[in-house]
């Protein structure tokens, strides 16, 4: 297995080498802009859930792990307190990884932040975003890079389209923002590749822990089916953010396992 730099620990039974890999997993505990909880244990939350969440999907009637060869390279070891320094150390992983692999990418994080890096790394044509918040803010108090301005900077810095779906909290500004660049919130003509990004708060409170909870939010099979429709799209990398909870067991690691395999079976 290729020696990846910034990273430390794993999660599959059988861990595949990255050259012989579908599926690539890594954990990102970024959480240094956010206003409320932290949320760098996502990672550990996510990692545990899966160990004991069955491989087995129904829908395809096939063991995900036996079907797919899954390399966890482990945590990022981020820079805390620095977006540019951990930004700079995900895009030299990904690039590390690309060097020898063209597998699906899977990150959790961590704030939504790393989201953006990962974007600008991968250079996908299309990021479908669910979440409760737009994230367009052009900065907020006075930092230009957090959790809610990286929506923003991908515009500008990516020739891409956004999707955004979930959305009920926002500001005014980010509201005619999204209107002059004519965001869509549905998956209609969506040009490939396709990026995939979930910040749990896309969900009603009562199914996650995150740090800005938001009421009124989606169902687990509204997002499942949400999912269901990128079967057949060239979908190359995904992540899901905002995860706050810090103890297991943990009903929101469980979802986002289940997510993790829901987006693992459109690979089958």
């Amino acid at each position: 297995m290729s020696k990846l730099l910034y990273t430390t620990n794993s999660f599959v039974s059988y861990n595949y080498p990255l050259e012989e890999a579908n599926v690539v997993f890594v954990g990102i505990p970024f959480s240094s802009t956010s206003v409320s909880c932290s949320s760098q244990f996502g990672p550990v939350i996510v990692r545990e859930s899966m160990r004991l969440t069955e491989d087995y999907d129904k829908k395809t009637n096939k063991n995900l792990f036996k079907e797919l060869k899954v390399c966890d390279i482990e945590n990022l070891e981020v820079v805390p307190g620095s977006y540019h320094l951990t930004a700079e150390r995900i895009k030299e992983t990904i690039k590390e990884i690309q060097d020898v692999s063209r597998a699906f990418l899977i990150s959790v994080g961590g704030e939504h932040l790393i989201t953006l890096p990962i974007v600008e790394a991968l250079k996908p044509k299309t990021v479908i975003q669910l979440d409760a918040h737009r994230d367009l803010r052009k900065d907020y108090l006075g930092k230009k890079f957090s959790h809610t301005t990286w929506a923003y900077h991908l515009l500008q810095s990516l020739n891409c389209n956004l999707v955004q779906i979930g959305i009920r909290e926002l500001s005014k500004d980010e509201e005619e923002l999204a209107n002059k660049l004519d965001i869509k919130d549905e998956m209609k003509n969506l040009e490939e590749p396709i990026y995939l990004t979930i910040d749990i708060d896309v969900f009603d409170p009562c199914y996650v822990k995150t740090g800005l909870p938001v009421s009124n939010g989606l169902k687990p099979r509204d997002v499942f089916d949400i999912i269901d429709k990128l079967r057949g799209k060239k979908l190359i990398g995904m992540d899901i953010t905002e995860i706050a909870d810090n103890c297991l067991p943990s009903n929101t690691g469980f979802l986002c396992a289940e997510i993790v395999k829901r987006v693992l079976g459109l690979m089958i």
